[in-house]
C-alpha cells in the first residue's frame, strides 16, 4: 500500500480538511460514526475486520478531520482476486459515514479520490455494493484517470417464510393486511413443495457446527470460476468465518463417502430486523448440472433446519434457477420481491495495478464477469 501522501489538505468554502490514514487514536470515534449510521458493533468487530485482515499492511481507513473532528471515514477491504488465471489484490469499498454535520463538503467525492490516486499502483481495482443512490454517485465521479463500470444487479434469491416480518407501520393498511394473510400461504406452499424434492440416497448430508475451513479450500480448487472472484483458500476462510456476532454452520454433501459440495449458512440477530439465514458459501463455486441433485439433497436440510427464520437468502452461481425453485426461492428482481428488496448493483473501477495485463483489465469490466456470493458481499 502506497505511503506517499499520507496528509492531504483541500480547502471548502466551509473550512479546512485533513484527508489522512486512520490512526489508533481515531478508533472510538469510527466505531461512534459507524454505529450513527448502521449498527452496533464494538471492539472485537472492529479488530476483526479492520486489524485482522489478512491482506492489508496497515488499518485500511482513511479519515476526513476538522479541527480535531473526525467528520467522515472511507475504510476499504483489501482482498485477493482471481481473474483470468492471476491473482492480483484489489479492494471493496465499504461503510462509508459522514457525520450529519460535515455533509454537503463534497467529502464523499473528495475521499474516493483520495483513494484511488493513493491506491493507483498497488492494486487493480475497487469494487463496490451500491444502492441506486450511491451507484448515481460514483458514477458521476468519473476522471481521465479511473472510470468505474456498472456491472449491474447483484440478484438476490429469497425463500419468504414469513412476509408480515417485511411489512412496518410506514406501509398501508392493505399491504399489511396482505402480507398478515400470505404469510400462512407462504408457509404451506412451502411445506408442499418440499414434500415433493426427491433426493438422492446415494448423498449424505452431515452438519458442522463449525466451518471446516481445510475441506471448503480442498472443495474450492474443485471448481475454480474462469470469471473474476475473490480467491478462496484457508487464510481467507480462517478470516472471513472468524467474524463476531455472526453464526455460521456448514452443510456437507457426501458421495461415495467423499464430500462433494458444501453450503456454509450465517445468522445473526438484529433486533427490530427479520430473522435471516443466508447462505454464505456455495461449493464448488462453478456449480454445473451434475451438481443439482447435491445441492438439492443440502437445500432440503436447510430449509427444514431453518424453517422458523423469517427467510433465507442466496445468490446465483453455483445454484440453478431449477433448485432454487424447487426449494421455494425467487429472485428478488421478480414480482412481488422486486416490491420488497431493493437492488444492489456491482461497480468495479480498474486501477493502475491492472495496467501490465489487459487479459485482467478485460476480465474486471467485463458485464456479468464476476462471480459474486455472500462470501464476499457481506464484507460491505
Amino acid at each position: 500500500m502506497s505511503v506517499n501522501g499520507d496528509v492531504h489538505t483541500f480547502l471548502e468554502d466551509t473550512g479546512e480538511y485533513t484527508i489522512r490514514w486512520y490512526e489508533p487514536r481515531d478508533r472510538a470515534a469510527f466505531i461512534d460514526l459507524y454505529q450513527l449510521a448502521f449498527a452496533s458493533r464494538g471492539e472485537e468487530w472492529f479488530t476483526w475486520k479492520y486489524e485482522q485482515n489478512p491482506y492489508a499492511e496497515r488499518v485500511p481507513i482513511i479519515v476526513a478531520e476538522k479541527d480535531g473532528e473526525i467528520g467522515a471515514v472511507r475504510p476499504f477491504i483489501p482482498l485477493s482476486l482471481r481473474v483470468a488465471d492471476t491473482a492480483v489484490p484489489v479492494i471493496q469499498l465499504a461503510d462509508l459515514v459522514v457525520h450529519p454535520d460535515h455533509r454537503r463538503q463534497g467529502l464523499m467525492t473528495t475521499l474516493s479520490r483520495w483513494l484511488k490516486t493513493t491506491c493507483w499502483d498497488d492494486y487493480a481495482s475497487t469494487f463496490t455494493y451500491a444502492t441506486q443512490a450511491a451507484r448515481d454517485g460514483v458514477l458521476k465521479m468519473q476522471n481521465e484517470r479511473w472510470t468505474d463500470h456498472d456491472l449491474g444487479t447483484f440478484v438476490k434469491y429469497e425463500r419468504l417464510n414469513n412476509v408480515a416480518a417485511f411489512v412496518g407501520n410506514d406501509h398501508s393498511l392493505s399491504v399489511r393486511l396482505g402480507a398478515t394473510l400470505a404469510t400462512p400461504a407462504y408457509r404451506l406452499k412451502h411445506r408442499l413443495g418440499d414434500r415433493l424434492v426427491s433426493t438422492d440416497p446415494r448423498i449424505r448430508v452431515v452438519r458442522h457446527e463449525s466451518v471446516p475451513v481445510s475441506l471448503l479450500a480442498s472443495l474450492y480448487e474443485t471448481g475454480v470460476p474462469e470469471t473474476a472472484h475473490v480467491l478462496r483458500d484457508e487464510a481467507f476462510y480462517n478470516w472471513r468465518f472468524a467474524e463476531p456476532g455472526r453464526e455460521f454452520v456448514t452443510y456437507v454433501a457426501m458421495r461415495d463417502a467423499l464430500p462433494v459440495a458444501a453450503i456454509v449458512v450465517g445468522t445473526d440477530h438484529i433486533t427490530g430486523s427479520p430473522s435471516t439465514a443466508q447462505l454464505v458459501e456455495v461449493l464448488p463455486l462453478t456449480g454445473g448440472d451434475a451438481l443439482d441433485p447435491v445441492f438439492s439433497a443440502l437445500l432440503s436440510h436447510i430449509t427444514r433446519d431453518y424453517a422458523a427464520v423469517d427467510h433465507l437468502c442466496a445468490t446465483g452461481g453455483a445454484l440453478s434457477k431449477a433448485v432454487f425453485s424447487a426449494h421455494g426461492f425467487t429472485a428478488t428482481d421478480s414480482f412481488p420481491l422486486s416490491k420488497l428488496v431493493a437492488p444492489a448493483y456491482l461497480l468495479v473501477c480498474p486501477l493502475g495495478g491492472s495496467a501490465d495485463s489487459s487479459a485482467v483489465t478485460e476480465g474486471l469490466t467485463r458485464e456479468s464477469g464476476w462471480n459474486t456470493t455472500y462470501c464476499d458481499r457481506l464484507l460491505g
